[in-house]
């Protein structure tokens, strides 16, 4: 597989830490956030691992250019625009040289640099493979928050929500009240073609927009499953110092 980590976020809500840092490096166990996140991918089979960087970006470039197996390290240089999770897809797969050696099915795994987590990857590329989806999405239906994605039985993407706005999209999704809801947990797996999809439908002057925008638009059209590990596991959005340090506690 080929891996690919969004580092590049700006990380307003961890301040103070964020003004002199990249989110991606918030210490965890005594290791940043982004190496453990490359740890996880190396372990789970990556071959090549492609990673984002905006703020701070010399930082992580540093950061990656100390591990054993840098060689293994592209960086998808966003210093001039961030692009979003979206754009940052777009433009990789525009002008990466390791996204270009992916072959036609081998699965592309994305993950947020600011997410811990410890399920076993491989069981959601297996999942993805055997289901022969467009796309694979990390969801808890247990976990609580205002936005979640909508499936139907199936566990095929139909919709999300933001309960704290009132917003459901698509207009014409119908009763949501048939469908399952599940926040969204950080981590995809998707087919090369989906992701050459994706930069087809993007400007040709890439321009920033958000994957969850364009799982939401274009569910109709293709097949975006589910994934729930099926064993419990430790999960952790380090997206502010209070959320960084109950990450931290698992290492203690």
């Amino acid at each position: 597989m080929i891996a690919i980590i969004f580092a590049a976020g700006i990380g307003s809500r961890l301040k103070p830490f964020t003004d002199f840092h990249p989110k991606a490096l918030a210490p965890l166990g005594g290791k940043a956030a982004l190496v453990r996140v490359t740890e996880k991918l190396i372990d789970a089979g990556a071959r090549r691992i492609i990673v984002n960087v905006h703020h701070f970006p010399k930082q992580i470039i540093d950061c990656l250019d100390s591990l054993p197996y840098s060689d293994l390290i592209e960086i998808s240089d966003e210093s001039a625009l961030l692009l979003d999770t979206g754009g940052a897809l777009a433009k990789i797969a525009r002008e990466s040289e390791f996204f270009a050696t992916a072959e036609t099915n081998e699965p592309i795994v994305v993950h947020n640099a600011d997410i811990y987590t410890d399920f076993p990857i491989g069981e959601m590329i297996s999942a993805f493979e055997t289901s022969g989806a467009d796309a694979t999405i990390l969801v808890n239906p247990h976990r609580e928050s205002t936005r979640h994605f909508l499936f139907s039985a199936n566990g095929c993407l139909r919709g999300w929500e933001n309960t704290a706005k009132g917003i459901v999209k698509p207009h014409n999704i119908g009763d949501t009240a048939k469908l399952t809801r599940a926040a969204f947990g950080g981590v995809h797996v998707l087919s090369r073609s989906s992701i050459d999809t994706i930069s087809e439908s993007a400007p040709k002057t890439l321009a920033p927009f958000s994957i969850t925008d364009w799982y939401i638009d274009n569910c109709d059209k293709n097949d975006i499953r589910a994934f729930v590990p099926a064993h419990s596991y430790n999960w952790h959005d380090i997206g502010s110092p209070e959320k960084l340090a109950a990450a931290q506690a698992c290492f203690r």
